[in-house]
């Protein structure tokens, strides 16, 4: 069955860019999370706790919600090609990307920066480069933000496999599923159940291999919930009034389960408006702990209620094309792929800049994003070898 476009996913993926560049430079202000380039300084309580919420909420859903579209897609993109045809055209576009970013543009930038995450004590590029091979691209700390597609490259593999072993699923008759509350929940559950579990081995913050497995049970269980709304076509049964609602409970329930967990268990001392001289908000990360499991539950109903708030959003309210909405679009990718060396020359050059960190990273956002999106459609996408895999 051939869908017409969706405008208004388009226009979410371009949105969530957004976010993505504001959550990096948000986390090369904050100090919390890994990034190529953190300015480090003391924030004191207001400026902590806004990054700390802000960087937690968008973690919370933002990619999760990629991977939702992503597998509501891929059933399409299977059901139009062969097998084979299918897997070479998610290298092309997910793989490909992941190794150019890690064989060209991180050695380049950790080069360039002198960067303390690799510090191979050698001036000459040739043999620092030969060293970040051998140390298998600094064990895959290299693909930088393209772990989404390298994932996502093995989420298909998977699919086409599954698909392989289970052929009478093929070009299913498409069944309208109502989507309930009670499914929402069931949905909810499951990610947090898995998290928790996932996070006692790896817990937030924590790199496998470049990936922080304690966030996968949100970007696998979204993914294949994806594919189920593709083949059961659900999403379509949500309303409008439904779609605020869980928009609404995203953001309001959001910000104040965040604030009791940061209440309880956080670093701040709410009655000084300090921070606390022991931070004890590290046992939310993981564990047998009653944050973990808080966390777990907060950050899977975020992603589920903001999905699912944002996509109602945008199909009511965004779903139309327009002559700047088909350039962000068209160089979404671009910009995501290079988005980091972009951010690192911003930041760098508003070093000497000596004003407050929120405020910092309010006119870094303001700079950053129009300037990422003109370079990605008036430069990056009219290189020839780029065009060929953005």
């Amino acid at each position: 069955m051939e869908k017409k476009r969706l405008y208004y996913i388009d226009n979410l993926r371009v949105a969530t860019i957004m976010l993505v560049i504001m959550i990096h430079l948000a986390v090369t202000y904050s100090g919390i999370g890994i990034w190529f380039y953190n300015e480090l300084r003391t924030l004191g309580f207001f400026n902590h706790i806004f990054f700390s919420f802000f960087q937690a909420f968008v973690q919370g859903f933002s990619m999760g919600m990629l991977f939702f579209v992503a597998g509501y897609f891929t059933p399409m993109a299977y059901d139009r090609k062969s097998p084979s045809r299918f897997i070479s055209d998610r290298f092309r576009r997910l793989g490909l990307p992941a190794l150019f970013f890690m064989l060209v543009i991180t050695p380049l930038q950790l080069w360039v920066m002198k960067s303390p995450r690799w510090d191979c004590n050698t001036p000459n590029f040739f043999e620092s480069y030969w060293l970040y091979l051998q140390s298998f691209c600094m064990k895959l700390f290299g693909v930088g933000p393209m772990w989404f597609t390298l994932a996502l490259f093995v989420f298909c593999v998977i699919y086409m496999l599954w698909r392989l072993v289970r052929p009478q699923v093929a070009k299913p008759d498409f069944q309208k599923v109502v989507l309930t509350t009670g499914r929402l929940l069931t949905l909810t559950a499951i990610i947090a159940v898995v998290a928790f579990t996932l996070r006692l081995s790896f817990p937030v913050g924590s790199i496998f291999w470049g990936m922080q497995l304690g966030f996968f049970s949100q970007y696998i269980i979204m993914f294949i919930a994806g594919i189920v709304a593709c083949r059961t076509n659900c999403f379509e049964s949500m309303t409008s009034a439904t779609g605020r609602k869980l928009l609404a409970a995203g953001l309001i329930l959001g910000f104040t389960g965040w604030l009791i967990l940061k209440y309880f268990a956080g670093p701040y001392d709410f009655s000084t408006l300090t921070m606390k001289a022991v931070n004890t908000g590290k046992r939310a990360a993981g564990g047998l702990s009653w944050p973990a499991a808080y966390y777990a539950v907060w950050e899977s109903f975020v992603a589920v209620a903001m999905t699912m708030g944002l996509l109602s959003l945008f199909r009511d309210k965004l779903n139309f094309m327009n002559s700047l909405t088909q350039k962000l679009s068209v160089s979404a990718f671009a910009v995501y792929m290079f988005h980091p060396p972009i951010l690192v020359a911003v930041t760098l050059l508003m070093g000497p800049l000596n004003i407050m960190p929120v405020l910092k990273w309010a006119l870094a956002v303001i700079i950053s994003i129009p300037l990422c999106f003109l370079i990605g459609y008036y430069i990056l996408l009219r290189i020839p070898l780029l065009n060929r895999i953005l």
